[in-house]
Formats: C-alpha cells, sequence, structure tokens
C-alpha cells in the first residue's frame, strides 16, 4: 500500500511538471504581422516611405562591425507584439521589449537612428526622475521604434552594460 502511495505521489509530481513546461512564456512563437493586423490600406499609407514598411532594419547595433537586425513580430496567439534584435555575434534573437495591445501596432514602426548625441524626452521639458538621463551618446545604430506622429523611444547599445537600453525621446 505505502508503495502505491508512493508511486502515485511520484506520478502525480511528475504530470504536474510536465504540464508545467507546455507553454513557458519565453518559448512563444513569434512571426510577421499579417496586413489585417497592420490595418487598413488607406491607414497604412505612410508605411510607404520604407521599403520594409517601418517593420525591420539593419545596422551595427552592438558595434562589432557585423549586420544585425531588428523586428517588430506578433505573439502566435495574436494578441500582442513585441521588438526583437538579431545581433550577428549571437545565436538567438533577443527581445528587446514586449507590447500587450496589439491594436496599436497599425500605427508603430522602427527606424535607423545615427549615431550621435541626442536630447532625451527630459531635456525636452517632459517630467522625469532626476536620475533619468538629459542626453545620450549613440556610438553605433540604433533603433527608432516610434508611434506615427506620436513619441519616439531609441533602443541603442550601451558600452558599459554591454547590454541594450531604451530612453524616450518624445511625447
Amino acid at each position: 500500500m505505502r508503495r502505491i502511495i508512493i508511486f502515485l505521489f511520484g506520478l502525480a509530481l511528475l504530470s504536474s511538471t510536465v504540464g508545467a513546461k507546455k507553454n513557458p512564456p519565453d518559448e512563444q512563437s513569434w512571426r510577421a504581422p499579417t496586413a489585417t493586423e497592420l490595418g487598413a490600406p488607406q491607414d497604412q499609407k505612410w508605411r510607404d516611405a520604407s521599403p520594409t514598411r517601418y517593420l525591420t532594419l539593419s545596422g551595427d547595433f552592438d558595434g562589432d562591425g557585423k549586420p544585425d537586425e531588428a523586428r517588430l513580430m506578433v505573439r502566435g496567439d495574436g494578441k500582442a507584439y513585441a521588438l526583437f534584435v538579431k545581433l550577428a555575434a549571437r545565436d538567438t534573437p533577443i527581445k528587446l521589449d514586449e507590447f500587450p495591445d496589439i491594436k496599436k501596432l497599425p500605427t508603430i514602426g522602427i527606424k535607423n537612428v545615427a549615431p550621435d548625441t541626442y536630447p532625451t524626452a527630459c531635456a525636452r521639458g517632459l517630467d522625469c526622475a532626476e536620475d533619468e538621463p538629459r542626453y545620450i551618446r549613440v556610438n553605433h545604430d540604433a533603433i527608432d521604434y516610434f508611434d506615427h506622429d506620436v513619441f519616439d523611444r531609441y533602443y541603442y547599445w550601451n558600452e558599459s552594460r554591454h547590454a541594450f537600453a531604451q530612453v524616450g525621446i518624445t511625447g
């Protein structure tokens, strides 16, 4: 009887562990946005100015001299989207940010930012914490994540952290 109880307990423990591994959040599928998710064609005319429709871009984001790629992707369930970067020196893409409202995607895009010094939203007089930067120095290509005619947020390589950082630029 004791062996049966131990066996059943072990079986229950094993099945709960296996069940928990079915859909870990980091292993969800991601895909390119569909035309429907981007909105009505008449509302997407602004995307015509970019050959990639402001959905992908290439640049040397980490300064290693190799081309990297950034993409806006939609989560497999179609309810959220994210900004991913595939650095040439790494095997797997990096998810820089995930945005929970797919309905915002029709006005969202990404474009290149050239190396330079830029004033942030804090320098423009928006309410910011004291430790937020007023200016950033972008040493390599960077990513401008933007809401068409509303706001810009830069994702750039932080040399000291060897990782991406982000900062609001407008709105």
